[in-house]
């Protein structure tokens, strides 16, 4: 019975063309979102290609001639450029470059990688450029957001859902089907039922192949996005976008059990999708901006320029001071030169990062404050819920953005200290000297893709899908007589 069932059901969405409008729109949208996201990988990839082959002639160009210098040959060049001298080398010239790779599946959310910066220039001077850095983009697609997998999967997907399932009860009655199947003997609550789960199996099955199929192309190595073919993130994503599609068919179930016909039906859940979809997750952004406003980037300029100044005026003591507190830097059988331009930057610019150290801190309070609210809150969408998992599977969330900033100001002073030494000291920079400069390497965290918080995500997903379709479920049986006869 149930066979004749789902054919009888394939041949009704064939007919009315919803199978093959629903179906080819959910391919061509997880197509363009695919090829959309591997672009903007790319380009990541290229660039940080770019840079990291920059940096590495550079560095093979200053240790060249710094060999040739001592190899005998007079430098003849600006003696502020000097490649001997330690503070152009640290300030300019021999930067080093923090990146932060994509991830095997960063193609499938944008997440924050459009808003933050993936790598940093750092050199000893100037912090604030740590967090002046980031991409220019056009400012209506930060606006809008981008074209993406979770995209297609939080907004488009519940559309197409609600498209092929509004009417599954309703229809019946008004296609004057309903008769024939009270008449058979299975029961129409698990008639019902079966329609549903063959909708929903169709569905997650076409997406699936279509994402998989869209991957190879795109050439992600699989292997490394699903090792030994473990849950992290392929096995998370798809795990995680079929539960999410099972919510909407329950939901859809429910609300077709309560017997109305299909234009409130899809009232209501087109209803549905605007608050949890949109308005919910409006509301929680803006809420959190509100309740924990970040301190204003132009404060944090201006408090900049005036630290700036203020650490000019008074370099002789800052240097009197500092020297003091760290006299094994001071030169052997020499007195540094308090007039020494490079002596007197270094010192203003450790004296500007200490000043502004309680306002980059209190920014990163808020910021964090920002997103501890909304984790909180996101059990009122599974939108925000499925928004947080995505960007956490594709390497693009806040807190891999924010472990990477973190791991670059902890390299920006190894770096800087480096070249304090040498400054301080006053000694020419070898050639062998340039294979002793840090360099950035970043270190990912063992924090488990699967979180506790996002478990618990997942079980009310599931619980809610399971109440869903028990209230259907029940519903559906006592109604069928009322739908048949009413």
């Amino acid at each position: 019975m149930f066979k004749h069932i789902i054919r009888y059901d394939w041949l009704m969405l064939r007919a009315n063309r919803t199978l093959a409008v629903s179906v080819s729109l959910l391919v061509l949208f997880t197509a363009f979102a695919l090829w959309n996201g591997a672009q903007h990988v790319q380009f990541q990839r290229r660039t940080l290609a770019a840079i990291q082959d920059s940096a590495q002639k550079a560095y093979t160009t200053l240790q060249s001639s710094v060999r040739s210098i001592e190899a005998g040959t007079p430098y003849k060049g600006n003696a502020f450029q000097n490649p001997q001298d330690p503070y152009p080398i640290g300030a300019n010239k021999g930067a080093r470059f923090a990146t932060l790779a994509p991830e095997p599946l960063a193609l499938i959310a944008f997440g924050q990688s459009d808003l933050l910066p993936y790598y940093y220039r750092v050199t000893m001077t100037k912090k604030q450029s740590l967090y002046h850095a980031e991409e220019i983009e056009n400012a209506a697609i930060l606006y809008n957001g981008n074209f993406d997998v979770a995209f297609v999967i939080i907004y488009l997907l519940p559309l197409l859902i609600i498209a092929l399932s509004y009417n599954v009860v309703s229809c019946e009655r008004e296609q004057g089907t309903l008769a024939m199947l009270l008449s058979s003997n299975a029961r129409f609550d698990s008639l019902v039922l079966t329609k549903y789960l063959f909708r929903f199996v169709l569905v997650g099955a076409v997406f699936s192949v279509v994402l998989l199929v869209g991957l190879l192309l795109a050439r992600v190595n699989l292997a490394e996005a699903a090792p030994q073919l473990g849950l992290p993130q392929l096995g998370l994503l798809l795990l995680t976008t079929l539960l999410y599609a099972a919510f909407w068919f329950a939901l859809s179930f429910a609300v077709n059990s309560f017997g109305r016909n299909s234009g409130f039906n899809a009232a209501v859940l087109v209803g549905v999708w605007l608050l949890l979809v949109l308005i919910i997750p409006a509301t929680l952004s803006v809420l959190a901006t509100t309740l924990h406003p970040t301190p204003s980037r132009v404060e944090l300029i201006t408090q900049t320029r005036e630290a700036s100044d203020a650490a000019k005026k008074r370099s002789s003591q800052l240097l009197s001071k500092f020297l003091e507190d760290h006299p094994e830097l001071a030169p052997k059988d020499k007195q540094v030169d308090a007039k020494d331009f490079a002596v007197i930057s270094l010192t203003a610019q450790m004296e500007v990062d200490k000043i502004l150290k309680p306002l980059q801190d209190r920014f990163d309070t808020q910021l964090e404050a920002q997103q501890s609210l909304v984790r909180s809150y996101r059990v009122l969408s599974p939108a925000v819920f499925m928004q947080h998992t995505l960007n956490d599977i594709a390497g693009t969330g806040h807190d891999r953005y924010a472990t990477f900033y973190a791991q670059v100001v902890r390299f920006y002073a190894e770096f800087q200290q480096f070249f304090v030494k040498k400054i301080f000291r006053q000694e020419e920079m070898s050639s062998a000297d340039f294979e002793r400069i840090p360099a950035f390497h970043y270190q990912k965290t063992d924090a488990p893709l699967l979180a506790w918080s996002n478990i618990l995500n997942l079980a009310l997903l599931l619980a809610l899908t399971a109440v869903f379709v028990v209230v259907g479920f029940r519903r559906v049986g006592r109604i069928a007589h009322e739908l048949a006869f009413g």
